[in-house]
């Protein structure tokens, strides 16, 4: 990038004096001041994991162009002019980074680029909405930063779970150090051997038909527990790099198939190291 660390925002060159903004303006303003920090955090997040100095100097002051051209450079009554200063900074060679110096791009996650390139198009664009209907277009493109926004952190959180080593997940009852899934295992276990003994009572005992029917009531006992685990395990694996909501998506459907192993596997039962039938 060619841009210059920033100073103090210049006197705009308008000769329009600025206009008090109405209730609805001002909350259009708060808005876009909010969804440009939001955006400003995201970029200060890439700027953290660049190896080169030059690439995370240059990502600050984008974030920090992001956070004035969403805020003080916003003037009702203006001419909706972005300064020169900030204009270079938000231009489309954001992706080159310090590239001119340095030889390098800045190091981005697949997906990061085009939501990078999209937050500072946005930003740059609010100033000018003073020309028209302040409120209706600044609430707009404050939408629009704000999903921009949320889909860099979706890409960053993607290429971060990527990065996380493979691991092979454990089945319920297969953590013997875990004192937690030893519990829910047992939950499950002991529902499951009720259901065996009980079904093999009523069916006389004896017999292949018994037996069968005792083993099939066993692993319909025992099927929601376990499917419950195995979601949890899923739900709490970094390397998906799943959002909150679908994190949460999981553990209910999980609370829907077996809330004891869910509440068993959160500690809600206890710590797993006491025996509950005990006094």
């Amino acid at each position: 990038m060619t841009s210059s660390a920033l100073s103090a925002p210049p006197p705009h060159s308008d000769t329009h004096a600025t206009t008090k903004a109405s209730d609805g303006e001002e909350q259009a303003l708060r808005r876009a001041a909010d969804a440009g920090e939001a955006a400003a955090g995201w970029v200060r997040g890439l700027a953290s994991r660049q190896g080169e100095e030059e690439h995370a100097r240059a990502l600050e002051r984008v974030a920090e162009a992001i956070v004035r051209a969403s805020s003080c450079e916003i003037l009702p009554g203006s001419d909706g002019l972005l300064a020169e200063e900030l204009r270079y900074t938000l231009a489309a060679d954001v992706v080159l980074g310090a590239s001119h110096t340095v030889g390098t791009r800045p190091e981005l996650h697949p997906g990061e680029l085009m939501p990078l390139i999209t937050v500072c198009a946005l930003a740059a664009a609010f100033p000018s909405c003073v020309l028209g209907n302040l409120g209706t277009e600044l609430t707009a493109l404050s939408d629009e930063l704000a999903a921009a926004t949320e889909a860099g952190r979706i890409a960053t959180a993607a290429g971060a779970a990527r990065a996380c080593p493979a691991r092979r997940p454990g089945t319920l009852g297969s953590d013997h150090a875990d004192p937690l899934d030893r519990l829910a295992y047992r939950s499950v276990f002991d529902s499951a051997a009720e259901s065996f003994e009980v079904a093999l009572h009523y069916q006389g005992g004896h017999g292949e038909k018994a037996r069968a029917q005792a083993l099939h009531n066993a692993l319909a006992a025992a099927g929601g527990g376990i499917a419950a685990a195995a979601l949890l395990r899923v739900a709490d694996d970094p390397a998906l790099g799943l959002d909150p909501d679908q994190w949460e998506h999981l553990h209910l459907i999980a609370a829907e198939l077996n809330l004891r192993v869910v509440e068993d596997l959160g500690g809600a039962n206890g710590d797993g190291t006491t025996d509950p039938t005990q006094p």
